[in-house]
């Protein structure tokens, strides 16, 4: 793609995600191979590269530069992910038992010999309100539960469950951030479908007496705007919140 056709992409691009109050600060150049990208409102990717064939990323997610987004299918809602992440690393891409682990010499030989490709790579998948901290690697296939938080510098290699803190290599459960009925309640809440502005009004520093004001009442998933982005061929669409 030449620099003029990607500059006038950038600019429609940019103009989509305005409407949805998003941001891709890498633009097109973040989405790699053929990639369809939904953005719920409010998601902010900096310098960000998407190689994932298809993914949603709930509303108000902030993910820094230097993450890279594999095989992951979706991301939830109001998740923070810090600097150089690697989520959905294919857990086959380096074979041990080859003459080499190369990866691009691998997929080479494959297409020379007329191999068959390694079995179906799996998908990850983020629930909401994760907090995952720098320079972490969750494999291919794991599902990350809602409310968990991923120590710095660690290793994913299983599944985390909802609001756990784990950290290490292999990561391991050290704790969970409230009792099991408040989790259990929590996750019953479905609280992510509210918007900030309505999660300020209420005591979001006690969990526990939030619960209470949130007692009776169901919170409705309204789902807000989204911004659409396929990369081959190139189009973006806005549609608006319901």
């Amino acid at each position: 793609m030449n620099f003029l056709r990607r500059v006038l992409l950038d600019r429609q691009l940019k103009r989509a995600l305005a409407k949805n109050k998003c941001r891709l600060d890498s633009g097109i150049r973040g989405l790699r191979g053929d990639t369809e990208l939904t953005l719920e409102h409010g998601v902010k990717l900096h310098q960000v590269k998407i190689h994932s064939p298809k993914l949603s990323i709930g509303a108000y997610t902030d993910i820094v530069s230097g993450t890279e987004l594999q095989h992951v299918a979706s991301i939830g809602r109001y998740c923070s992910i810090a600097r150089d992440v690697t989520i959905g690393q294919n857990r086959k891409s380096h074979p041990l038992e080859w003459l080499s682990t190369h990866s691009a010499l691998g997929g080479l030989r494959q297409r020379r010999a007329g191999m068959a490709q390694h079995e179906a790579v799996k998908q990850t998948l983020i629930g909401h309100d994760v907090w995952i901290g720098m320079d972490v690697l969750i494999l291919e296939g794991i599902t990350i539960g809602t409310g968990a938080v991923i120590g710095a510098q660690s290793l994913i290699t299983k599944d985390v469950p909802p609001y756990a803190i784990v950290v290490g290599s292999p990561a391991k459960v050290q704790r969970y951030r409230f009792e099991p009925h408040i989790i259990e309640a929590l996750l019953a809440s479905q609280w992510w479908n509210l918007t900030p502005q309505q999660l300020a009004e209420l005591p979001i520093e006690d969990p526990e007496n939030l619960l209470e004001a949130l007692k009776g009442l169901a919170v409705p998933d309204s789902p807000p705007g989204k911004v659409v982005v396929r990369n081959k061929p190139f189009s973006v669409t806005h549609q608006a919140a319901r």
